[in-house]
C-alpha cells in the first residue's frame, strides 16, 4: 500500500524497462496458451497494442538521446530496443543530454507505474486461466519454462530474482522450449482436451460414487428391504447422482465466468491506460514547449489557455466537464480498492444529497431547512444506486458554488460534531489538555496528551483575565511564571511544539477529523500541538490566512506566546494537509521572502551543518536519521524568529494556477477534490482583484525562488498515488532536492486526496502513513533530545 517515490534521476528508464519486461512476459505467457477463450483473445489484442505504444516511446527516447535508428532491428522487437536503452542507461543518467530525455518523459511516470501494476495482475490472471483451462500440471510446466527463458531475455533485472528460485526444467518444460510457440499452442490444445476429458470423467465417477454409497446405505435399512421400495431407492440415488453432477457443472461454469470477468477487467484497465496514455503524451509534449527550465517538471508554466475557455483544447474542456472515473463494473475488488470505492460512494452521497437540498432551498438554505432535506435525500440516494448518485454528484461538483462547498464540507464542523470529536479524544485518546487560546492575535487550539502544569496554569490565568474583561473590571497583570520560584524567562520550561495547519480548502477547518492523530503526535513526541484557526473564505481571501498563520508562528518563536502558554518554545515542527500544506510551505517562504529571517545566515548554517553531516553520518543512513542534521537546538533567543525545524506535508496544494499536468488529468474524478472544486477554490483564494497573480510565491509556493528553497528545513511529503495534486508535490520535491534540501516524498495507494483523517476510521494504508509520520516527528524532535543529552554528558565528563 505504501510506495516511496524514487528520485527523479533514472525513474522513467526504470519504469520503462520494467514495463517492457512485464509486457514481453505477458505476451509470451499468453502465446503459450493460445486462443483458448474469447476473453484471452481480447486481452491479447490490448497487450499487443500496449506493447507497440511502449515500443514507440522507447524509440523516441533513443532518438532524443541521439542514438541512430536501426529499422531492421528496433522496429521488430521491443526487447532488442530495450536492450539498447539498457546499455546506454548509465550514460543517459550522467550526461547532460538526459535533461532532454527527462523533460520529455517525466510526465508519464505515474502512468507507467499504473501500467506495471496492471501487467502484474494480467500475468497472474493469465496463469490462472492456464490452470483452469488446461490443468494444474500443464500450467506449472509452462510457468517453469517461461521462468527459465526470462533470464535470457529481460533487461530490467526484476524477473531474474524470481527465475533464480525456480526449479530446473523437466521433460515437459524441455518439450515446450524445443517446440517453440506453435508447438506450445498445439501442446496446450492437447492438454486442454485431456483436461476436459479428465474433468468430465471425474464428474461422472464422483457422481456415481456418491450415488452408489447412498443407494447402499438406504438398501441396508430394514424398512427398505421390500422389493417395492428398491425402485424408490434407485430413484433417490439417481437424483443424488444428478444433483452432484449438476453441482460440479455449475461450479465449473461459475469458475470460468469469474475468470472471464477478471480477464475482462484487465482488458478494460489496459484500454483505459491506452486512452490516458494518448492524452498524457500529448499534454507532456505540449508542456515541454512551455517550460523555461532544464530539469524534470510535470506542471506546465501558466498561460492564457488556463483562464480563457475559448483557447482551451477541446479535449481539456471535455475532461473538465466529464471527469475520468474508475471502472464501475468490477466484480472483484482488492481490499484497498474496495475501501477507496467506499470513500467515493460516501462522498458522492454527500455531494448529491447536499446539492439536491440546495436546489430546493436556494443559496441561503431556507434558514437551515436544507439540513433535514439533505438527510432525507441522503436516504433516497442510498437506495437509488451508484449510477444515479454519482451522476448527480458529478453535476454538482462540475461548477460548484461557494455555498455548496461550505455546506458539503462543513458538515464536519458543525458544533455537535466538534464537541463529539473533542470529548471522544478526551475519553479514548487520553488527551489531558485541549483548549482554545489566542496566540499572536489568532485563535488557536492547543492540545497536549500529557499533563502540563505550566500550560494548565497559563490557561487558567487567561480565563480569569477574560472573566474580568467580561465583567468590565480592571485588568490585573499576572506574571507568566507565578507558579514558579522565579518569574524570569529562564525559569520557564521548554516544550517542543507541533504547529499544525488544517486543510479544508480555506472554507472550513478540519479540526474535528485531525484531533485523533494530533493527540497521537503529541503523545509520541511529548510536545504541545498548536492549531491556528485562521479566517476562512468567502469573507477572507489571500493573504489574510497566511498573515494570521505567520503572526501565530512568530509569537511562538519570539516569546510573544509565553504569557499564554506558560512555557518557552523549543523545536517547532510545521505540518499541514491540502490547503494547510499550502499555508505551511508559504509560511516558510514568507519568513524568507519578507526578510523575517536572515536568508544568508540560514544558508550558511545549512552548508556548515552539511559539512559536519558528511563526517558524522554515512550515506547508507535513512532519511529519518538524516533529518536530524539541521540545527535543532531547543534554546531560542528571545525576540528572534527562525525557520521551523522540519516540514511535514500531506497532499499540499502548492500551485494555485490552472496549468495542466498528468495528475490533474487522471485525478479529475477524485472523490474528495474533483477538478471543478480545484478551480473554484483557486479562484476564490486568489481572486483577480487581490493585486497579485496566482503564480506569486506566497500564494503558490511552487514558484518560490531557488534562493529561498535552498533554506528549507528537512521536508517529508505524503501524497496519494491518484491525487490530482500529486504533480505539485513531485515537482516541489524535485526542486528541493536539487537545492540540496533533505526532502523525501512517498505515495500511498488506494487513498483519496487529504487522507490523514482516514486513519481514525482504521484504513490500513492511512494507519501506516501515520506510523511513518510519527517516526519522522520522533526522529526530528525526540531523537535530537537524546543527542543533546549525550553531548551534555560528554561535556560534563570532560569537565
Amino acid at each position: 500500500p505504501l510506495s516511496p517515490t524514487p528520485t527523479p534521476s533514472g525513474t522513467c528508464l526504470d519504469y520503462v524497462l520494467e514495463a517492457a519486461d512485464l509486457l514481453d512476459s505477458c505476451c509470451r505467457r499468453l502465446s503459450l496458451i493460445g486462443p483458448r477463450d474469447n476473453a484471452l483473445s481480447d486481452l491479447a489484442l490490448y497487450l499487443a497494442t500496449t506493447e507497440r505504444q511502449i515500443h514507440e516511446y522507447v524509440l523516441q527516447i533513443l532518438a532524443d538521446a541521439g542514438e541512430a535508428a536501426r529499422p531492421g532491428v528496433d522496429d521488430y522487437n521491443l526487447m532488442v530496443t530495450c536492450a539498447r536503452l539498457s546499455t546506454i542507461r548509465v550514460t543517459l543518467e550522467s550526461d547532460v543530454v538526459y535533461s532532454d530525455v527527462g523533460r520529455k518523459s517525466g510526465g508519464v511516470n505515474s502512468l507507467l507505474f499504473y501500467l506495471i501494476n496492471t501487467l502484474h495482475l494480467c500475468l497472474q490472471r493469465i496463469s490462472d486461466a492456464d490452470t483452469i483451462l488446461c490443468g494444474v500440471s500443464a500450467s506449472r510446466s509452462r510457468s517453469r519454462s517461461w521462468a527459465l527463458d526470462v533470464d535470457k531475455r529481460h533487461v530490467s533485472g526484476y524477473f531474474r530474482s524470481r527465475s533464480a528460485t525456480e526449479d530446473g526444467a523437466d521433460g515437459l518444460d524441455k518439450t515446450i522450449i524445443a517446440t517453440g510457440t506453435d508447438g506450445a499452442q498445439r501442446l496446450a490444445k492437447r492438454q486442454m482436451i485431456t483436461n476436459t476429458v479428465f474433468r468430465w470423467g471425474k464428474r461422472v465417477c464422483v457422481s456415481l460414487g456418491v450415488g452408489g454409497i447412498m443407494w447402499y446405505a438406504l438398501d441396508k435399512r430394514e424398512r427398505y428391504n421390500s422389493e417395492g421400495n428398491r425402485k424408490n431407492i434407485a430413484k433417490t440415488a439417481g437424483k443424488i447422482v444428478g444433483g452432484v453432477f449438476l453441482r460440479s457443472v455449475l461450479a465449473r461454469r461459475y469458475e470460468v465466468w469469474r475468470l472471464r470477468h477478471r480477464l475482462s477487467e484487465s482488458t478494460q484497465s489496459l484500454a483505459m491506460w491506452q486512452q490516458k496514455w494518448i492524452i498524457i503524451s500529448s499534454v507532456v509534449s505540449t508542456n515541454k514547449l512551455r517550460k523555461n527550465i532544464s530539469y524534470n517538471q510535470l506542471i506546465a508554466q501558466p498561460s492564457a489557455e488556463d483562464h480563457n475557455e475559448e483557447s482551451k483544447a477541446s479535449s481539456r474542456r471535455l475532461l473538465e466537464a466529464l471527469p475520468l472515473r474508475s471502472n464501475k463494473g468490477a466484480f472483484w475488488y482488492s481490499q484497498g480498492a474496495l475501501r477507496l470505492l467506499l470513500v467515493r460512494r460516501v462522498m458522492d452521497l454527500v455531494y448529491a444529497s447536499v446539492g439536491t437540498a440546495m436546489d430546493m432551498t436556494g443559496p441561503n438554505g431556507a434558514y437551515g431547512l436544507w439540513v433535514p432535506l439533505a438527510g432525507m435525500f441522503a436516504s433516497y440516494y442510498a437506495v437509488a444506486g451508484p449510477d444515479v448518485t454519482s451522476t448527480k454528484a458529478a453535476h454538482m461538483v462540475a461548477s460548484p458554488s461557494m455555498d455548496f462547498v461550505k455546506r458539503a464540507w462543513g458538515m464536519v464542523t458543525i458544533p455537535p460534531i466538534r464537541w463529539l470529536s473533542t470529548e471522544a479524544a478526551r475519553l479514548f485518546k487520553g488527551i489531558a489538555i485541549i483548549e482554545r487560546v489566542t496566540i499572536g492575535g489568532v485563535g488557536c487550539l492547543v492540545i497536549s496528551h500529557a499533563p502540563n502544569p505550566c500550560l494548565e496554569a497559563a490557561i487558567k490565568r487567561g480565563r480569569r483575565q477574560q472573566n474580568r474583561k467580561d465583567r468590565h473590571l480592571s485588568d490585573i497583570t499576572e506574571e507568566p511564571g507565578s507558579n514558579l520560584k522565579s518569574s524570569s524567562r529562564d525559569d520557564l520550561e521548554i516544550n517542543d511544539v507541533i504547529f499544525h495547519i488544517t486543510g479544508g480548502g480555506w472554507f472550513i477547518h478540519t479540526t474535528a477529523t485531525d484531533i485523533p492523530f494530533l493527540s497521537e503526535w503529541s503523545a509520541s513526541t511529548n510536545s504541545v500541538v498548536v492549531v491556528p484557526e485562521y479566517d476562512l473564505l468567502p469573507e477572507h481571501h489571500f493573504p489574510v490566512a497566511l498573515n494570521q498563520v505567520t503572526d501565530a508562528y512568530k509569537a511562538l518563536c519570539d516569546g510573544g506566546a509565553e504569557n499564554v502558554l506558560g512555557f518557552r518554545t523549543g523545536r517547532i515542527a510545521v505540518t499541514g494537509e491540502s490547503a494547510g500544506g499550502n499555508l505551511a510551505t508559504a509560511l516558510t517562504v514568507k519568513l524568507c521572502y519578507d526578510g523575517i529571517v536572515d536568508v544568508e545566515k540560514e544558508r550558511n548554517k545549512i552548508i556548515d551543518e552539511g559539512k559536519v553531516m558528511v563526517k558524522r553520518q554515512s550515506s547508507s543512513e535513512n532519511f529519518f536519521n538524516r533529518a536530524r542534521s539541521r540545527d535543532n537546538s531547543r534554546t531560542r533567543e528571545r525576540g528572534t524568529v527562525t525557520l521551523p525545524n522540519c516540514l511535514m506535508l500531506s497532499c499540499p496544494a502548492l500551485n494555485m494556477c490552472h496549468s495542466m499536468s498528468p495528475s490533474r488529468i487522471m485525478g479529475t474524478g477524485d472523490p474528495v477534490l474533483p477538478s471543478g472544486l480545484i478551480q473554484m477554490i483557486s479562484d476564490q483564494y486568489v481572486p483577480e482583484g487581490c493585486g497579485i497573480g496566482k503564480d506569486h510565491p506566497l500564494a503558490s509556493p511552487y514558484f518560490a525562488s531557488d534562493e529561498i528553497l535552498s533554506c528549507f528545513p528537512s521536508t517529508l511529503l505524503w501524497v496519494s498515488a491518484a491525487d490530482p495534486l500529486l504533480d505539485d508535490a513531485v515537482d516541489f520535491n524535485t526542486r528541493l532536492r536539487r537545492m540540496g534540501v533533505n526532502s523525501s516524498i512517498h505515495a500511498a495507494q488506494h487513498m483519496p486526496h487529504a487522507f490523514w483523517g482516514l486513519s481514525n476510521a482504521g484504513f490500513p494504508e492511512a494507519v501506516k502513513v501515520m506510523k511513518s509520520c510519527n517516526m519522522f516527528l520522533c526522529d526530528v524532535i525526540v531523537g535530537n533530545e537524546e543527542e543533546e543529552e549525550k553531548e551534555k554528558e560528554k561535556g560534563d565528563a570532560k569537565v
